[in-house]
């Protein structure tokens, strides 16, 4: 890709403010990560931000992190292929932290807090009761992780290349050192503020464009006039040529995805973590809606009308519907206005792909160095986990190039989403919902729930006309209930932990049931998790 081939699909040079903005926006982000460096002083610092977010800040992080580079380049393409059918996702990203917020977010803060767990992977441990449960936990995470980190990487590789003229390889490099520089450096404090900052860019971007794009095609009216006269399917909720009649299951996947999968996702559930009190909690899940609505909806909206405006593949650039955004920023916008845009779909890549990496890193500096070196000062988890995220960040940037993974950025979002949600949300709300969940149980899940999300786009998606991310939830579900009905129930000590969880609202330690009134030190003793978990 090079800025010539854009600059002849949009029939005009690209002023130079565009890519001075954009370039001018990530130097000012890496600013913030350093700074933010410097208030890290122990791992839980780095690790959950010392459990000291406020709810405006973890709202929008939540919403930045979890729609991203993949909803802000992925979500206009899918609307450029689908057209109104890609409205079956976009409810999702507005109940999703609805759902991790209001459902989840109280027992996991008080269950983590109470345990000391600083990852989710270290609160599968304590709860499963089991190294084992802990350590596949974080092999599947770490793959999964990597699978998503893909998305961000290629869409940030497309946003370099088409603004600036550089090639898609080298401006998919700089992004990825950009982001593992301020990732690296402050961990979830960097990650939070980045993304505090970033979410209001998209939203004041989002504003912008889509009324203005809208406009651009004589409305909504006109929208779904041109939508028809292209192909009539593209207008309704089927799909071109109305290939979601007779597809209940695969509509279910499309929806569900997000709706339910934000629960699944850890870069997303350790938000719930690290949140300040449970005060703050209430307040999170309507912000988090409401910026939900206004990106969720808007990004597919995009893309209906760019497939107006640009209703024939060959106009798009390398013939790719992954452009679209830029496009319509750069045809319907002034300069600098254009250049503010196209630094709020940066800034969507960057705050979705430091919160993965900051989970990534997480898991090997805390979790897998418990095994190899149980007694790891805070100065040795630190330099792993940094190392890890560098490490790993730069594996993923390299397995952008790999065929397998070229499927597009929407159908790879999926893929990653497919793997890591079904596999993690029975063993999530299980865990803190069902005090007869297993360790069996959690281990059943976590293996079902992840092969059948890889394997079942590639090999059944399309024969079955069922959803990946359907299939891989409904049988992860199962194997959790048949594999804990099947195996011992936990000890009683992990299900006095799980009563003190349940008990979230706010109470004095004297007023909860004596089995269950004990602090961290004393649970660790109890149920021997000085020896499983140190």
């Amino acid at each position: 890709m090079s800025k010539s081939i854009l600059e002849q699909a949009l029939g005009f040079d690209i002023p130079a403010v565009v890519p001075v903005m954009l370039i001018v926006y990530i130097v000012a982000i890496l600013l913030v990560g350093l700074w933010a460096a410097k208030k890290v002083k122990n791992s839980e610092d780095w690790f959950v931000g010392g459990r000291s977010m406020g709810p405006w800040i973890t709202a929008l992080a939540h919403g930045s992190s979890s729609l991203g580079g993949g909803m802000y380049i992925a979500g206009p393409q899918y609307g450029w292929e689908a057209g109104a059918s890609s409205l079956w996702a976009a409810p999702g990203d507005v109940f999703g932290p609805l759902l991790n917020f209001g459902i989840i977010a109280r027992r996991m803060r008080k269950y983590t807090e109470k345990s000391r767990a600083l990852t989710i992977p270290e609160f599968f441990g304590h709860r499963y009761y089991s190294r084992g449960v802990r350590n596949l936990f974080v092999v599947i995470l770490i793959v999964a992780m990597i699978i998503s980190l893909l998305v961000e990487y290629m869409a940030m590789g497309v946003l370099i290349s088409c603004i600036t003229g550089l090639g898609y390889t080298l401006s998919l490099i700089i992004g990825c050192v950009a982001i593992l520089i301020y990732t690296g450096a402050g961990g979830y404090l960097a990650v939070a503020y980045t993304d505090f900052v970033q979410s209001i860019l998209m939203i004041i971007g989002l504003i912008i464009l889509i009324p203005v794009c809208i406009s651009s095609v004589g409305g909504l009216a006109g929208m779904n006039e041109g939508l028809t006269a292209i192909n009539p399917g593209l207008a309704t909720l089927w799909g071109e040529d109305y290939y979601l009649k007779g597809a209940p299951l695969m509509i279910a996947g499309i929806a569900l995805v997000y709706f339910i999968g934000y629960m699944g996702q850890p870069h997303l559930v350790i938000k719930t973590v690290a949140i300040k009190d449970e005060k703050s909690i209430k307040l999170v899940p309507m912000i988090g809606a409401c910026f939900g609505f206004i990106l969720a909806f808007g990004v597919y909206i995009l893309g209906m009308v760019g497939r107006v405006s640009f209703p024939d593949m060959a106009m798009l650039p390398n013939g790719s519907a992954e452009y679209i955004m830029p496009m319509l920023a750069l045809s319907n916008l002034p300069p600098a206005i254009a250049g503010l845009i196209l630094a709020g779909a940066a800034a969507a890549i960057m705050s979705t792909a430091s919160a993965l990496l900051l989970v990534i890193g997480s898991s090997v500096g805390n979790d897998l160095l418990s095994i190899a070196k149980p007694k790891a000062t805070e100065a040795q988890k630190m330099r792993i986990t940094r190392i890890a995220t560098y490490i790993l960040g730069l594996v993923s940037c390299a397995m952008c190039f790999i065929p397998l993974f070229s499927v597009g950025v929407y159908q790879l979002t999926w893929i990653a989403w497919s793997v890591l949600s079904p596999a993690f949300i029975p063993c999530i709300v299980g865990g803190l919902f069902w005090k007869n969940g297993t360790k069996g149980g959690a281990i059943a899940a976590m293996i079902v729930g992840s092969v059948t999300g890889f394997a079942w786009y590639y090999l059944l998606q399309d024969v079955t006309n069922i959803h990946t991310f359907f299939a891989a939830l409904v049988l992860a579900i199962v194997a959790y209930i048949i594999g804990s009905k099947l195996t011992k129930k936990p000890p009683q000590d992990v299900v006095d932990m799980f009563d003190y969880a349940k008990a979230f609202d706010t109470i004095e330690n004297a007023n909860v049931p004596a089995g269950i009134r004990m602090n961290a030190e004393q649970f660790s003793k109890v149920s021997g998790a000085e020896k499983v978990f140190a």
